[in-house]
């Protein structure tokens, strides 16, 4: 089923047209942000909610707001705030519930100073807007979205990262630059494509792919020879060059500008563009081939800020990302485990990057200036699914529709099995492939939602592909036959926060907001969803006894964990909220500790 399909469906115009319309649908999701803001940072502990009646009170920095609610507090410092509670109260008058009001009124608590709260408020009304002003034809109802196809459900996903607040801010974006490429649109449009220099740019590729060869495939024979053809018209010839695709806004905004004098030079000639047509997806640089879906995703610089880092890519790490992938694909090749369980890896097999005579002599690994131009490709996980299964971002799992229904109990309800059976299989598909690969092969990835494709059967998760490999994965060993040139991914973390690669980064970021939907609608409740997690990872140390000595050392169970505070990091530093190169340990705060909710009752 597609987004076009889902219009069809019988009733589906009078149910999203129902009600009292968009202004009711934007109060809506105003008080869902809103209550995503006081339950994350009273996770992180900036607000520190006091008990009132049957219910909590955060209180404005200048006294004269009270924000009222009721919620459960749930494991893991998790706030189950219950939205139709909430209330905002100013000099004693009820008040309609204002996100962007609250935010100002708290901004003291969560460390936004004045200087700094322009710029929050900018990426946090962006981030607001994608559910508030989507027009109701875009909004498509739970129970049909479980039946989508996967670029459907890939452009209905509004709620961004679970953890962060302002995680669309997509700063130099213009209202018609979201129309044209927000993820959350849906809109297909064309790569630029040009030729660059061979000696100002990188090139890498997997063991097994040619660069050149690759064009082929995704371009085809025509397309490659106009390209040929505009570098003659212009008196260019074509074997000094190699093609690169950009974004049409890096190419407009940012390439055409800062490059002018490379253009006028002909080191960088624009020869046309792709004859496919491509969907962002919601990391909002890396686009889909709506046209022939089978083939690679690729990923473009793109020189916006949004959520925590500026999304630009450089030539330095385009070098080397193909050579990363390559080493971990050869590393879990052959691995039966992994063979037997379904799990897949969707590799960077090339990329470019192109280097600038101007900005790259005078700036170091890591500057912006560094990152303008630059693009590689990923297998595509449409062949990895048969005919009769489904493709679906895990991030769908936390997707809740306009009428307040949750995807993942829609999925549930389509499978026919218990919710708990349910679970049991997606934790099977998701968490023992993330466990195995940090205690079999020591490599640690950002398994977030949006990281992670399921394969469903009828609406059952039955496996898992893992994305963006070269960029987040972290190798804690001795990582052998790893090329000198890729030893950025080599970290040295002790052995009392490996553990963390499951702990903090799958069970906090992605199973906390998971078991708060499950929990507040009623589906499964949280302490019965954590001994399900407790249950399923004690099957699968079982089932892996020459581990022993690891899961010892890095132990899953133990009795609490060091949290990572998320928007902390991000008022930190909105444009790179994270060096990658940083310690793992770094990232931990300090004075907050989060109980396992796995842990022995005991220990706890």
């Amino acid at each position: 089923m597609t987004l076009q399909d889902i219009g069809t469906i019988p009733g589906f115009a009078t149910r999203t047209a129902g009600g009292s319309g968009a202004r009711s649908h934007r109060q809506t999701y105003h008080t869902r942000i809103a209550k995503k803001i006081l339950a994350e940072f009273s996770h992180e502990r900036a607000l520190a909610p006091v008990a009132s009646g049957d219910g909590y009170v955060v209180s404005s920095a200048d006294g004269r707001t009270d924000y009222h609610f009721r919620a459960d507090r749930l494991a893991l410092d998790s706030w189950a705030i219950d939205e139709s509670t909430l209330r905002r109260v100013r000099d004693g008058a009820e008040l309609p519930v204002d996100a962007v009001a609250m935010i100002v009124d708290l901004a003291p608590f969560l460390g936004i100073g004045p200087q700094a709260l322009p710029e929050y408020l900018e990426e946090f009304i962006n981030t607001l807007a994608i559910s508030a002003d989507r027009p109701d034809e875009r909004r498509i109802p739970a129970t049909d979205l479980a039946h989508a196809d996967f670029q459907t459900i890939e452009a209905t996903m509004t709620e961004g990262h679970p953890c962060i607040v302002a995680n669309a801010g997509r700063l130099g974006f213009s209202a018609d630059d979201i129309e044209r490429y927000a993820p959350e649109v849906g809109n297909h449009f064309r790569l630029v494509w040009l030729a660059v220099r061979r000696e100002d740019c990188d090139v890498a590729t997997v063991s097994d792919v040619d660069y050149d060869a690759l064009l082929l495939d995704e371009l085809g024979p025509e397309t490659l020879s106009d390209f040929g053809d505009a570098l003659r018209e212009v008196g260019c010839d074509p074997a000094d060059y190699r093609y690169l695709p950009v974004h049409p806004w890096q190419w407009v905004e940012k390439v055409r500008k800062l490059y002018s004098a490379d253009i006028a030079d002909q080191r960088i000639v624009e020869v046309g563009t792709s004859p496919d047509l491509y969907q962002a997806q919601q990391s909002i640089r890396t686009v889909f081939n709506a046209t022939t879906p089978t083939r690679n995703y690729v990923k473009v610089a793109l020189s916006i800020v949004n959520m925590g880092f500026t999304r630009g890519m450089s030539a330095d790490y385009m070098r080397t990302t193909p050579l990363i992938n390559n080493w971990v694909r050869g590393l879990v090749a052959d691995d039966q485990y992994l063979a037997a369980i379904g799990f897949e890896m969707i590799f960077e097999v090339a990329a470019i990057g192109y280097r600038s005579p101007t900005f790259t002599p005078i700036t170091q690994p890591g500057s912006e200036y560094r990152k303008i131009l630059s693009a590689l490709w990923r297998q595509s996980p449409v062949p990895l699914a048969a005919a009769d299964e489904q493709l679906s971002t895990m991030a769908a799992l936390l997707h809740v529709d306009h009428l307040g229904e949750p995807l993942v109990g829609a999925f549930i309800d389509r499978s026919g099995v218990p919710a708990t059976e349910w679970i049991r299989r997606y934790l099977r598909t998701y968490l023992h492939p993330i466990a195995y690969l940090l205690y079999r092969y020591e490599l640690k990835f950002s398994p977030h939602g949006e990281n992670l494709i399921l394969v469903l059967a009828e609406g059952i998760p039955v496996r898992a592909i893992l994305k963006d490999i070269g960029e987040e994965v972290s190798v804690f060993g001795e990582a052998d036959g790893l090329p000198e040139s890729c030893a950025r991914v080599r970290t040295t973390e002790p052995d009392e926060i490996r553990n963390l690669g499951v702990l903090s980064d799958v069970f906090d970021d992605f199973l906390r907001p998971l078991a708060e939907i499950l929990h507040t609608h009623g589906i499964v409740g949280d302490d019965e969803f954590w001994s399900l997690v407790a249950e399923s990872l004690r099957e699968f140390v079982a089932a892996h006894p020459d581990l022993e000595d690891r899961f010892a050392r890095w132990d899953l169970f133990a009795p609490e964990f060091g949290a990572v505070h998320m928007n902390g990091l991000q008022l930190r530093n909105n444009k790179r909220m994270v060096d990658i190169e940083d310690s793992y340990a770094s990232l931990i705060d300090a004075g907050h500790r989060l109980v396992n909710p796995i842990a022995p009752p005991r220990d706890r």
